[in-house]
């Protein structure tokens, strides 16, 4: 009897298995409503950043007159760098997104200096901010004034917001007065524009810049004095 008794309890946990009696799958108990019920991570939603524009912004390398757009030259950076490192000029066109201002300094205050005058130039008329930006700098120099009147009747370079020019200088990562960018800048040397004095658009270089072509004369003048000086010199002593 005592037997009889085990075999039944050993029977009974076999079936109450996940396999039943005679290998057959258990019944599945019933969730309550509770457990069916939607989870915390049914709540979650993966959402992805849209895949990036990769031609947002892009514009043709060259403009049809041959002048490098900004993007041209920024396809090949290193590359161009080098060609502006070595003193070799290139021509650039490009929308002038802003001019730069130096903060007015209230009266009886002491302010630090304002940077060298510049801008900022887009291959695109209604670019915004300055993601694809570049600056042109080095078109503006100090005349002392015992100079200035020689430089009364020369135009001065001048830009307007939003209209396009077409620039001509050395692109590089540092400029001669002391700019630097690392996705490239232009140190300005000449740009196109009406000169006043003859109606007719040419190359205009800034005031008082070293290789203006008034200042080119002079320093050629100067030369030709002293030739002249050390020539004569020579002379007397024969």
């Amino acid at each position: 009897m005592m037997r009889s008794a085990s075999t039944l309890l050993i029977t009974t946990a076999l079936c109450m298995a996940p396999w039943g009696c005679g290998g057959e799958p258990a019944p599945k108990v019933k969730k309550s409503q509770e457990d069916e019920g939607p989870s915390a991570a049914d709540n979650v939603k993966f959402e992805l950043p849209p895949p990036p524009d990769f031609d947002e912004g892009k514009v043709a390398e060259k403009w049809e007159d041959g002048a490098w757009s900004i993007y041209g030259l920024r396809k090949d950076l290193e590359e161009n760098v080098k060609i502006g490192d070595a003193g070799q000029e290139i021509e650039l066109k490009g929308f002038v997104q802003d001019i730069y201002e130096p903060p007015v300094c209230p009266e009886g205050e002491k302010c630090p200096p304002g940077k060298q005058p510049h801008i900022w130039i887009t291959d695109k008329a209604d670019e915004k901010g300055k993601k694809r930006a570049m600056m042109v700098v080095g078109y503006r120099f100090t005349i002392p004034d015992y100079d200035a009147k020689r430089w009364e009747k020369v135009p001065d370079v001048v830009f307007e917001k939003g209209k396009q020019y077409t620039f001509k200088g050395k692109f590089k990562r540092f400029s001669d007065q002391g700019f630097a960018d690392a996705r490239g800048l232009l140190d300005f040397t000449y740009y196109k524009a009406i000169d006043p004095a003859t109606g007719t658009e040419g190359w205009i270089a800034p005031k008082a810049a070293a290789w203006h072509p008034i200042e080119l004369l002079r320093v050629e003048e100067e030369q030709r004095k002293l030739v002249e000086k050390v020539n004569k010199g020579n002379k007397k002593g024969k």
